[in-house]
């Protein structure tokens, strides 16, 4: 299967690179995580490594919620299956029960094996992912139910009832987007880095969109006014502050009053941006805003592939303003990105730049990312393609979600009519 300009707009090329994400997604990612993430009693795990040993550490919320969310979502978008399904429901059960504090709402940061809170702090990052899990689970009920159902079921209460939380607490009203994080009683915090790694800064560009994404999907499954607002809001915020015109980036991290606090530039979050912010568009139904991140995302895709894509196709981690690449190494989640943001690219800008640059991330991701032996995908790789082992295949960041959610996105393009 080979990819030129001129192939891209044939039904046989989109069938057959459908036809390999469904079989990557059905016969190897989702089988795996169904395999090795949860034990015998239906438990989720908390990591394995790329030798396929356990390794015993916290169960994060940023795992469980996108575990729920990748099977619930293949169960509404790719067809029910027992075992997937067998997989959404304990992973349901694990968010809903252990990593959700019943007094205070919200899920926790992290809990042990045995579902007791390890840090109960309320990471907006987390919670966002929470409303995303819990509405692709009503999306799939309300699949199964029909368009005559209820509207309104337990996952989608949960799901609303964790927005008025941080509409609440977790929103700036002075200046504002999302505060970082919140105490377990919804009090802001002043420090709540994702990482040691990070500045100490209360708002991220990185929290910002797992809220717009989260609140994208809310509003498209159950249109509300106030959720429209919110979304509304943090999409201004995007264009007009997150945006970096001149350096040709989305900035990282901000002072309250959105000042850029670093020159890092994050290609893998650049081109997820252009293309989430494009979906959120098209959910507020909003031509001039759709027509505005429309031009956003072909601009931001000239930059990354000037700046960010190696000579192999593959998608580099991390630069800075200056052009310096201070991560070269090779992260799954990066070249999943790059493929549907590249191909968003270029569906609504007809660039053969762009389709051939989503066609050769897939390419470095199938010969190099896939485990073909051991199964799901390796992680995170050096510059000349090799796993490095320090980083496992499942554990508190290294989840389904954004590959599972790049085949789930490919799929449905490729299966529409061509351009």
């Amino acid at each position: 299967m080979t990819g030129t300009d001129s192939s891209f707009t044939t039904p046989a090329f989109a069938s057959r690179w459908a036809q390999r994400w469904q079989d990557e997604l059905a016969g190897n990612v989702l089988p795996w995580w169904q395999r090795e993430m949860f034990d015998d009693a239906g438990r989720l795990l908390g990591s394995r490594g790329n030798d396929g040993v356990l390794r015993e550490v916290p169960r994060s919320a940023v795992l469980s919620t996108r575990v729920l969310w990748a099977f619930a979502s293949a169960q509404g978008r790719l067809g029910a299956d027992a075992a997937g399904a067998q997989a959404a429901r304990r992973a349901w059960d694990w968010v809903t029960g252990p990593q959700t504090d019943a007094e205070h709402g919200g899920v926790f940061w992290s809990v042990d094996a045995g579902g007791r809170p390890v840090d109960d702090h309320k990471q907006v990052y987390a919670q966002a992912f929470a409303i995303y899990a819990f509405t692709a689970v009503h999306a799939w009920q309300k699949g199964e139910r029909g368009a005559a159902a209820a509207p309104v079921g337990p996952a989608l209460e949960k799901a609303l009832r964790l927005f008025d939380l941080l509409d609440a607490h977790a929103f700036d009203a002075a200046d504002g987007g999302c505060w970082e994080g919140c105490a377990r009683d919804w009090t802001v915090l002043g420090d709540s880095r994702l990482s040691d790694k990070e500045p100490q800064a209360p708002k991220s560009m990185n929290t910002m969109l797992h809220v717009v994404e989260a609140l994208t999907e809310l509003h498209r499954h159950h249109p509300d006014p106030r959720v429209a607002r919110r979304l509304r809001e943090l999409m201004g915020i995007f264009l007009e502050s997150i945006w970096l015109p001149q350096q040709r980036c989305f900035g990282l991290f901000f002072s309250a009053d959105w000042r850029h606090l670093t020159p890092q530039v994050s290609f893998g979050h650049d081109i997820e941006t252009a293309w989430l912010l494009v979906r959120a568009a098209e959910a507020l139904n909003d031509a001039a805003l759709l027509q505005r991140t429309r031009e956003l995302a072909r601009r931001v895709a000239d930059a990354v592939l000037e700046r960010g894509v190696a000579a192999d196709g593959s998608v580099l981690g991390e630069g800075r303003f200056d052009g310096t690449i201070t991560d070269a190494r090779r992260h799954w989640w990066c070249q999943a990105e790059a493929v549907v943001g590249f191909w968003d690219a270029w569906q609504h800008g007809g660039d053969p730049r762009h389709a051939q640059a989503a066609w050769r991330a897939w390419q470095y991701i199938d010969r190099h990312h896939v485990d073909r032996v051991g199964g799901d995908w390796f992680k995170t790789l050096d510059a000349q393609g090799c796993p490095i082992d320090q980083v496992p295949k499942a554990g508190p960041w290294e989840c389904p979600y954004h590959h599972v959610r790049a085949g789930l996105e490919m799929i449905e393009r490729l299966q529409r009519a061509p351009r």
